[in-house]
């Protein structure tokens, strides 16, 4: 395990940079000192020789920066696997935290474990943590920090709240029977979670930094969401929100919203702008992505949770002709059940290409820029992530290209988008620590995961059973208001990859 006290030199791979040459990348030595990148190329190989370093040797090995999950629950974890088939609405009255009695530490501590070990392992070395915490529990919110420090990941948390009772927030919940509106989510107290958010913001890590949550502009009164501009402003902290993920969500805009449209919701509360990154977007008008890039603001598309619940495919090539910043994510364990960014990455490539149409080319490129450096600066960290590059953060991962799908060696990008899967990943490097080596995490952290997320699922089985005999007795009514909304006409077609 080399000695992070002194430089480091990663001698003899293959650094695919975005603006390099990504089929057949050349042979670049990287030294890196303090957590961060110090030089690459000839002026790395020349400091090394004047310096005593660390080596270590990445012959036959192509170099990547550390991927950016840009959205990303680890709260519903213990729940992949369970659903689908289910369309968004549905599925969150079933893997909402919020519907579950309050959890033990011991069930905060191996959840956030096992997606934060599982993003390790493909590759991922930043993520954005959108998490509820139920109850206001700031010990939970310790636990979360704890246990990204001591796996040695990289994250922005978001703390998820929302003020509008659950009727209001979905398109013809407000007409649905009482006996079902009396089994959803009330309304909050802006003032607690605010108080709760505020204290939890005072709380510093190494490794963890801070972000807003607003959950989403339809969820969110007009003041609760200016409440998050002010804050943002103040502190300089970027809101992640989710917005147009359902066709429904579009359709409550036109029925109840100001100019029928969340972003003027979002843009009156004072929030349109470069630190807004709104995930999904999926039911968007064009006008809107428009407003989006003249201002600055961010998509994460997340295409697998997207086609998991139903929701369609977010219209990538109007965001990049808007000049709209595109990161990637994985979304929640249970709407996706994996958090694996290669495969997002190949869907994503596959969405571009299927709008770009016939004999075009650099759809495995874009996919590869949105895991990196539109990710990293989506979540607010394009200045320290997302690049192989002098003074940016040694955040490192080695693939061996011996593995099958990079023989021959015709393009390492398309091979990478296309063909990856994390099963060539050797070594994974954070801040210049190597915290995954030969497929193993060195974190003790990581130890039992299996027995531990076993034990949780047997406590949490009661509860789970409970939740699905209160849904199913109201499922029907909430599929109902689905496929009226379905049925409201809208001016453009997200279930299509045809471009108007």
């Amino acid at each position: 395990m080399p000695d992070i006290a002194r430089p480091t030199l990663i001698k003899g791979g293959r650094i695919l940079d975005i603006d390099g040459d990504l089929d057949n990348p050349p042979q670049q030595d990287v030294l890196i000192h303090k957590g961060r990148i110090r030089e690459v190329g000839a002026a790395a190989s020349e400091a090394a020789r004047r310096d005593n370093v660390e080596v270590i040797d990445a012959t036959g090995k192509l170099l990547i920066p550390g991927l950016v999950n840009a959205h990303y629950h680890s709260h519903d974890t213990m729940l992949r696997g369970m659903f689908e088939q289910l369309p968004l609405d549905a599925w969150m009255l079933y893997s909402s935290p919020g519907q579950f009695p309050h959890f033990s530490s011991e069930m905060i501590e191996t959840r956030t474990a096992l997606g934060a070990s599982e993003c390790l392992l493909n590759g991922i070395t930043t993520i954005q943590d959108m998490v509820s915490i139920v109850g206001d529990d700031q010990n939970h919110v310790d636990q979360v920090m704890q246990c990204y420090e001591r796996l040695g990941i990289r994250a922005v948390l978001a703390l998820q709240a929302s003020d509008r009772a659950a009727c209001d927030c979905v398109a013809y919940w407000d007409s649905l029977p009482k006996r079902t509106v009396q089994c959803l989510p009330p309304a909050s107290s802006p003032d607690a979670q605010f108080e709760f958010l505020e204290s939890a913001l005072r709380k510093r890590s190494a490794l963890v930094s801070w972000g807003l949550g607003p959950s989403a502009p339809q969820r969110c009164s007009s003041e609760f969401l200016a409440r998050f501009a002010r804050l943002s402003a103040e502190q300089g902290l970027q809101v992640f929100t989710h917005t147009y993920e359902a066709r429904s969500q579009a359709v409550l805009a036109r029925l109840k919203f100001p100019q029928g449209s969340l972003i003027e919701h979002l843009d009156r509360a004072g929030l349109l702008g470069p630190r807004l990154t709104i995930a999904h977007g999926v039911w968007i008008t064009g006008s809107e992505i428009a407003r989006l890039g003249e201002n600055g603001a961010n998509l994460v598309c997340n295409p697998t949770s997207n086609l998991k619940l139903l929701n369609g495919f977010a219209p990538l090539l109007d965001y990049a002709s808007a000049n709209v910043n595109i990161g990637l994510g994985c979304d929640n364990c249970s709407g996706n059940d994996a958090q694996n960014l290669f495969e997002s990455m190949k869907n994503f490539a596959l969405m571009w290409g299927m709008y770009s149409g016939a004999g075009t080319t650099g759809a495995a490129r874009e996919a590869f820029r949105a895991a990196t450096v539109g990710s990293a600066k989506a979540i607010g960290l394009g200045n320290e992530i997302g690049l192989l590059r002098p003074g940016y953060r040694a955040d490192i991962v080695t693939i061996d290209l011996g593995q099958p799908n990079y023989r021959p060696l015709n393009s390492a990008v398309r091979q990478l988008v296309y063909g990856e899967t994390g099963r060539a990943i050797e070594k994974v490097m954070i801040e210049g620590k190597i915290v995954v080596d030969s497929g193993k995490i060195i974190s003790p952290l990581s130890r039992d995961l299996k027995a531990r997320a076993e034990r949780a699922k047997d406590q949490l089985a009661e509860q789970v059973d409970a939740l699905r005999a209160r849904n199913g007795a109201i499922l029907g009514d909430i599929l109902d208001a689905y496929e009226k909304a379905n049925r409201y006409p809208l001016e453009f077609d997200r279930f299509s990859l045809r471009r108007p």
